[in-house]
Parts: structure tokens; sequence; C-alpha cells
């Protein structure tokens, strides 16, 4: 068995006022700093910035405009600002995308080649300027991962630069930071992180320590969401701290349809990730469970004494409450019907051969159409 993880964690309501803290502890000099432009009005934010520049006054800020999940392009421009001011470290504060957008400027400060040459998982490259991430939603996992996804605009792919180097040196969640995201962002997080649950939970790669992340992950992010009150920090806590649990299982066993299908939706129709892979994610199970497949018997939050089976239904339908209580959508809304199951079943499998391969039972074409007709 082999596990690993690599980042510092600190989480703690109003810890993100310290983070210039955390950076001094690092020993960096000039930190460069990048955060979401949704955050400008965020008036903790602008709390935790100001308390930045007062503990450096020589800091880099960058305001990440970018909409969406970067591309290689926008890496580079934005790594090129960044050799010229040449910080010795990097705070990032945002969304999943602005931080993998940080994980690959951290390497790129330290490595001068072209972003593109980086894609995929670059061997023989320097390590990257120490980096510390501070997530404002919480539910991708991108504050505790190596991993950092891109999108190759001319061959209209999601790829990323996959380096452990790139794991952050220290993450501070602090649930306040996530309190002024809208809603439905939110919700397609947390819904992102039972998706890496689910995925790493079921794979054909998990150990018995992966699992106990997955569930207690699971667990944590499928309660906070049938609460009904993620205005309250300790429902925000429970999804910070199901994020880092998905995440971590995650990387130590590796992904499964789900996840497959959310790249594929998202690139196609620039659907947010995390809705991207909720969409999928409920009849995954289902198609995994009429197989045979009953061990999400042990994801259910209120298991009871009865076969595995019973166990494993009654948490499908426990799911498909919660996802009429969130409104998550099927394929419909994207332009998909009937008519096209066929196509998109074939595009899909063809592109997502690994993911399906991950699957705890067979998942060929023919298990992508039953799935795909169901959200139709």
């Amino acid at each position: 068995m082999n596990f690993f993880l690599s980042t510092d964690l600190c989480i703690g309501v109003n810890e993100a006022l310290a983070v210039h803290e955390h950076l001094q502890a690092l020993g960096v000099l000039k930190p460069g700093v990048i955060y979401d432009a949704s955050l400008s009005e965020n008036l903790y934010f602008q709390d935790v910035l100001r308390n930045i520049n007062a503990g450096y006054s020589n800091g880099v800020i960058y305001c990440n405009e970018f909409k969406g999940e970067p591309t290689y392009r926008h890496l580079e421009n934005v790594a090129e600002f960044f050799r010229r001011e040449q910080p010795d470290g990097l705070l990032v504060i945002g969304g999943g995308s602005t931080i993998d957008l940080g994980k690959g400027v951290a390497l790129l400060l330290t490595n001068n080649v072209s972003a593109l040459s980086l894609k995929g998982f670059p061997k023989d490259v320097n390590n990257p300027v120490p980096l510390v991430t501070v997530p404002s939603l919480l539910g991708s996992g991108a504050e505790v991962s190596f991993n950092a996804v891109f999108i190759d605009e001319d061959e209209g792919r999601k790829l990323g630069i996959n380096s452990r180097k790139n794991f952050p040196k220290r993450s501070v969640i602090d649930p306040k930071l996530s309190m002024s995201a809208p809603m439905e962002s939110v919700i397609a997080s947390a819904m992102d992180s039972l998706v890496h649950c689910v995925d790493s939970f079921g794979s054909v790669k998990h150990t018995a320590l992966s699992r106990i992340f997955s569930i207690e992950g699971f667990q944590r992010t499928f309660y906070a969401l049938q609460q009904g009150q993620l205005d309250r920090a300790e429902a925000r806590l429970d999804l910070a701290l199901g994020s880092v649990c998905g995440t971590t299982a995650l990387m130590n066993s590796g992904d499964g349809p789900t996840n497959g299908f959310a790249y594929y939706l998202g690139v196609k129709h620039q659907v947010p990730h995390g809705l991207a892979g909720a969409i999928f994610l409920k009849e995954v199970m289902r198609y995994n469970v009429s197989q045979g497949y009953d061990k999400y018997a042990l994801l259910n939050p209120v298991r009871k004494e009865v076969p595995a089976r019973e166990c494993a239904l009654e948490l499908l339908e426990q799911m498909d409450a919660l996802y009429r209580q969130l409104d998550i959508p099927n394929l419909v809304p994207y332009g998909y019907g009937k008519g096209n199951v066929a196509e998109l079943a074939s595009k899909a499998s063809q592109a997502l051969s690994g993911s399906f391969g991950g699957n705890p039972v067979e998942f060929n074409e023919e298990s992508a159409r039953v799935v795909i007709d169901a959200l139709t």
C-alpha cells in the first residue's frame, strides 16, 4: 500500500487574516499574490489583502480576471508577468481554476520553458517556488493536490501539468472567504467533492486507507448539502474537510467514469467542472448498483443492519432526494436528447477509456449509453 499527502494544512475561521505569517514561516521575502477577481468586493478578503500588504510592502499582486478554467496560453502570459518581478514565493487565493493557475506559475518561475512543454506528466523539472493556497470555494480540492488542469485551445482538450512537485507547501482554509460566493458555485464545488469521493471509493486502484478518506469525505459533504444550511460557517467547515478528504482519496486511488464524463462535458459546453460531474454521478452509481456493485452501502451516512444491496439502494434514494433539493439538471439543457445518446456515448468512450477503466465493474460504450439515456 502506498499513500501520500504532501501539503501542510491550517484550517480555521479567520485563519486567512494571518496568511502573511504563513509566508514568513516559509522564508518568503518577496511574494507574488494571485487572487480571483470575484473576490474584489468581498469585505473579508479586503481585510486579508490589507494584512498581506502590511506584512509585505514589496508583494507583487495579480488579479485573475480570466473566466473559466485556465488555458496554457493564459498561464504563459501570467507566468511572464511574474518572471519580470521575480518573487521568491507565491500565494494564491481563489477557486480551483485560480489555484491551478498558481501551481503552473510557481513551476514556470523556476523552469524557463513554455507552458505547453510541461503538459501531461513532466519529468526532470526544477522545484517550484514555495506555494501557499487559500481556497475561496470548497470542493475541488485543488488547494492540496498536485494536479493542475489547463485547456489546450488548439486541441480543444483538458490536459494539465501533473507533477508531484506541484504540491503546495501549505494550505490555509478559512470558510469565511467562501461566504460571498454565489450559492450555485458553492453547490457545484461541493458536488465535485462528492464525485471525488465516489470515484475514488469505487476505483479499482483504491486501498483500505484511501477508502477511509473517501467515506469520511462523502459523508461530511453529503450531510452538509442535505441540511441546506450552507450559509453557516460550520457547514462550510464540513465542506472544507470533505474536499480535502475526497481529493486525498482520489490522488491515492484514481478516478472513474464520472470524473471522465465531467471533463468531456465541461470542455464541450463550458459547464463548470463540479456541475458537470454532478450531472453524471448519480446515474453512474445507479448503473454500478444494477450490475451488482453493493459496496456503496459503506458510503451511506445512515447505515442500518440491513443487507448491503438494500443499504446501497437506500443511498440512491437519498441521492435522488438531494438532486431534487439542489435542482441538479440532466443533459437536456445542453442539447442532448434520445436522438444523440449513441453519438455522445461513442465519443465519450473513445476519449475516456482511462477513466472508464477505473470503474469497479466493467464500463464500456454500452454502459455509457445506459447512463446517458437515463439523463435525456
